[in-house]
């Protein structure tokens, strides 16, 4: 399915009550970068740490709901960041892990005043800290966390990767979606959503943009055995199903980021 503009009333509660998507507002504040820095930062929220695309506001109680989220579940955030998504999870009782190399990536346009604005293991130590939670980091790739042993086959409830996918190749994300489906156990769920960019093919002239490129999501989820329990294929990207006249028709009723023109693809798959 696409994200639809209309969010239900229980989605905007939930972003009303967690600060979604970039955390309570403050006036005269800060830029997100610096807040870390202030007297007091916890007045921000789990959200406010993170630059982050609008169409978190919906991906965010969509996964949260979704879900079916409760307490003592095992979950992982694959691309977790600095997000507040993680936060909350623990503080809903689940056992989290957030998976993100991004400190080990070339972020040379990515710090302030010499401190990195990005995920690095002491900023996000930090946050554990100030809301008083225990999400577990591992900073290498799901792939290389599942082959080393950081993360264990068949022992996460659910996973969520949020838009991630289309910043890589499709070869890679075909690479997550093998790992990502041998730590999920039978009958575990994957969260998935992947953004649909207006300015790269088919839609745009592009092939691919700063962000990232339109991935096949037929391609990707091809082979991995996981079920497709919830999303319209009318609606996802490379399915037999997918129909551009009928997106385009629906775009007035979308869900489109402004940050960079994106629709959010969202799905549930299901490990037998």
């Amino acid at each position: 399915m696409l994200a639809r503009h209309t969010l239900p009333e229980n989605f905007r509660d939930w972003n009303t009550a967690w600060g979604v998507p970039f955390g309570f507002r403050v006036p005269g504040r800060r830029a997100v970068e610096y807040r870390l820095e202030e007297e007091d930062p916890l007045r921000y929220g789990p959200f406010g740490f993170q630059q982050t695309s609008p169409t978190r506001e919906f991906e965010y109680p969509w996964a949260f709901f979704t879900a079916g989220v409760e307490s003592g579940m095992k979950v992982l955030d694959v691309g977790g960041g600095l997000s507040g998504f993680q936060f909350v999870l623990d503080k809903e009782g689940c056992e989290v892990v957030n998976v993100d190399p991004s400190a080990k990536e070339d972020r040379r346009w990515s710090t302030v005043d010499g401190r990195n604005r990005w995920l690095t293991e002491d900023n996000h130590a930090e946050l554990n800290k100030l809301f008083g939670t225990d999400v577990r980091l591992v900073m290498d790739t799901v792939q290389a966390g599942l082959a080393d042993g950081q993360l264990e086959k068949g022992t996460f409830d659910r996973i969520f990767c949020l838009s991630v996918i289309e910043h890589v190749s499709l070869e890679e994300g075909r690479a997550m979606l093998e790992s990502i489906t041998e730590l999920l156990k039978p009958g575990g769920k994957l969260l998935l959503t992947v953004d649909l960019f207006l300015d790269v093919l088919p839609f745009g002239v592009r092939e691919a943009n700063f962000w990232g490129s339109n991935i096949d999501v037929h391609e990707l989820l091809k082979g991995h055995g996981l079920e497709l329990e919830q999303g319209d294929p009318r609606e996802l990207l490379g399915f037999p199903e997918f129909d551009y006249d009928h997106v385009v028709k629906t775009i007035p009723e979308l869900f489109i980021g402004t940050f960079n023109p994106c629709l959010s693809q969202a799905m549930v798959l299901r490990k037998p």
